[in-house]
This record gives structure tokens, sequence and C-alpha cells, in this order.
């Protein structure tokens, strides 16, 4: 089925400045979605730019259908992430959720322990973590406990990495 490009910026507000590609729409299950006032009439493939990295990504139709008629996401909701940085943001989460068990744990396992090295390197460099006294405690812990693991040396220099960014800012 063709539907017009009109019809299809119509048929959601929301597409007034995006490029569109109308050979993919798809019509919507509206009885599906989770709307307050106007439903999404249709999903078709649209051009976006990331907010983090900038990057143009297509937020395809059939991805819209998933979020809005399985997820139940609220029509409103937008994609303005590519799919890089939103697989970026979850492992970020994930790995601090993580690190925040493992930190709070007494006697992690040798493999926790790992993990809690990995986890705050990691971070760090993503700057989500910013206690460095917190992130010393973690190599001090891990220099006694697993001494060989050479993950350590690593969290050593982004924590000497970080201190100097400090020390100039």
């Amino acid at each position: 089925m063709k539907i017009s490009e009109t019809d299809l910026r119509l048929g959601f507000w929301r597409l007034h400045g995006d490029t569109l590609f109308p050979e993919t729409a798809l019509i919507a299950d509206t009885s599906k979605q989770n709307f307050s006032i106007y439903p999404r009439k249709y999903y078709v493939d649209a051009l976006r730019s990331c907010r983090r990295c900038h990057r143009p990504f297509i937020f395809f139709a059939k991805e819209q259908r998933y979020w809005f008629e399985t997820l139940r996401f609220f029509v409103d909701a937008d994609c303005v992430h590519c799919p890089d940085c939103r697989r970026e943001s979850r492992t970020v989460q994930r790995r601090l959720r993580r690190y925040s068990d493992l930190f709070a744990k007494n006697e992690p396992s040798r493999k926790e322990l790992m993990f809690l090295v990995d986890d705050g390197t990691y971070l760090l460099a993503h700057g989500v973590l910013k206690n460095l006294s917190n992130l010393g405690s973690v190599k001090n812990r891990a220099m006694k406990d697993i001494s060989e693991y050479p993950g350590i040396a690593c969290l050593a220099e982004a924590i000497k990495a970080a201190r100097h960014v400090q020390s100039e800012a």
C-alpha cells in the first residue's frame, strides 16, 4: 500500500521535519499503542541525527512498530540516539549496576573482583565514575587479593590519568 508523504506527515505530528522514506510505510495498529490524545497512524523509516555522536541513522518503521505496539512505549517517545549509542548506554548502565553491587560486597570472589576492576576502568574511561578514592580502594583490594590480574595495571593507569586531568583543571 502506497501512502503519500503528506499523509504520513499528517499521521503523526513529530514527522514534520524528518527525511522520510514513504515506500517503507507500515499502517499502525492503534489498538496496541499507548497514547493520550493522538495515536500514530503509520510508521515510516525516518532519517535522524544522533544527539550524542551526531551521526545520521534511520529509525526504521519495523523498529517503531516494535517500540509502540510490542514494548508499548508512549507514542510520543522518540528515538534520539543511534543504535551504537543506545547499545553503549545500555552497556554503561549494566556495568554501573554490577560495579555498584560488587563494590558494596564485603568479600567478593576473585572473579567478581576482576569484574569490579574492569568495570571501574571502563566506567572511569566513560566519565561515569568520578570518585577516584573509591577506585583507588578497588585497586588496592585487587592488588592484595588478585595481584597477578593484568586489569589492575589498566585501572591504576586510568586513575593516574584522571588525577592528572583533575590537577590541571
